[in-house]
């Protein structure tokens, strides 16, 4: 969406306010990250840059809610330090709620996650991984959300990846039943990816290689004082080999004292690839042209230092060539309401493995200072 259509929708319906725009508050985050790479090559590049983050809250319409948030960044240094302040909407839709259905029409984030770090079955595919969340989650869509039971529901989606004004052939959806038994939390998901669609990630990138549609079952629930999950994925399109995807995972978390709890998570990730080509498989997966599996093995720990800083220990592991990544971090609440956060990932592998190729840095670390109001 365009910035001065953006502008004058937003006052106009201020406008309509008994207040009008007097009513409206703000509240967000102001940041500066600094990031730096090491390339396989044994270049070393790094970037400074500044965002805001500000989401506008607007008091309610009778049933009807608007919502907007944006993010503008700005490089400061670095390689692209000499280009405009990147701006993007995440967030600019009107919810409408009634009895028997919720309507969300605009801008809006979309993501059928559930507690897993990696979800093969999401509506869009890397939208949210590894407990950070990708510009993908955010796309404009009519969604309508139809409460069955207190812990049951059916979910509605049709999205336009290059926007409203694109056309039929430009539409994805999707759709999504939710349900308890035996305290349990299950669903069942199907998603039609758009024709023509635009890779905003890594992930996502990867994901349209694969069958334009699948289905999706994901389950969680407790045994014991241990928590267990899992999700089945089934790819598929005309004139193209179906792929499949198989998720276990579980997460525990441990009293080390009265103050401190460690949290722990595990899970395995499957996937047959047989839709892809030899050359795709050895562009993105590295993998032998007669291999159509990729398993890999997902962990993290976390750990608090006292009630203001913590470290966590992320690590993915590709079970078929022992390639893999390590990522710890840091994060602290500094006084003055302001968040340090340091990270730092390290790949690890032989040239012809999945993170030992060239494809990927050696490593990558950032050390961000945040702001929230």
């Amino acid at each position: 969406m365009r910035k001065p259509l953006v502008l004058i929708f937003i006052l106009l319906v201020g406008l309509a306010f008994p207040h009008g725009v007097l009513a409206l508050e703000a509240g967000g985050k102001v940041e500066m990250l600094w990031s730096g790479i090491s390339l396989s090559d044994g270049e070393f590049e790094s970037e400074l840059t500044e965002s805001v983050n500000l989401e506008l809250f607007l008091p309610p319409l009778g049933e009807s809610e608007l919502r907007y948030e944006f993010l503008v960044t700005k490089p400061v240094q670095g390689l692209l330090s000499g280009e405009k302040a990147h701006y993007f909407t995440k967030k600019l839709y009107l919810k409408h709620r009634t009895e028997h259905f919720h309507l969300t029409l605009g801008r809006q984030p979309i993501s059928w996650s559930f507690g897993s770090l990696i979800n093969p079955v999401d509506y869009t595919l890397g939208a949210v991984a590894l407990d950070k969340e990708s510009s993908s989650k955010y796309t404009d869509a009519l969604e309508v959300y139809i409460p069955l039971d207190w812990n049951s529901g059916v979910d509605l989606v049709a999205s336009f990846p290059q926007g409203f004004a694109a056309d039929g052939d430009e539409m994805k959806w999707g759709i999504r039943g939710r349900t308890g038994i035996r305290g349990y939390d299950l669903t069942m998901n199907y998603v039609g990816e758009a024709k023509v669609g635009k890779a905003q990630g890594a992930l996502d990138y990867f994901a349209s290689f694969l069958p334009r549609q699948r289905v999706g079952l994901t389950a969680k629930g407790d045994v014991g004082d241990l928590g267990v999950y899992g999700a089945l994925g089934y790819y598929f399109d005309e004139g193209r080999e179906s792929d499949r995807a198989y998720l276990v995972g579980a997460d525990y978390s441990y009293n080390l004292d009265y103050n401190t709890k460690i949290t722990m998570q595990l899970e395995y990730l499957g996937l047959d690839l047989r839709s892809l080509n030899p050359s795709q498989r050895a562009e993105f997966l590295k993998m032998d042209g007669r291999d159509e599996r990729l398993d890999m093995l997902v962990g993290r720990v976390g750990c608090p230092i006292d009630d203001f800083s913590q470290v966590s220990l992320l690590t993915m592991v590709n079970l078929d060539d022992g390639s893999l990544i390590v990522s710890p971090s840091y994060q602290n609440t500094l006084p003055g309401n302001m968040d340090l956060n340091i990270g730092y990932s390290a790949f690890w592998g032989k040239e012809d493995a999945l993170f030992g190729s060239t494809l990927m840095p050696r490593s990558v670390m950032s050390v961000g200072l945040s702001y929230a109001f």
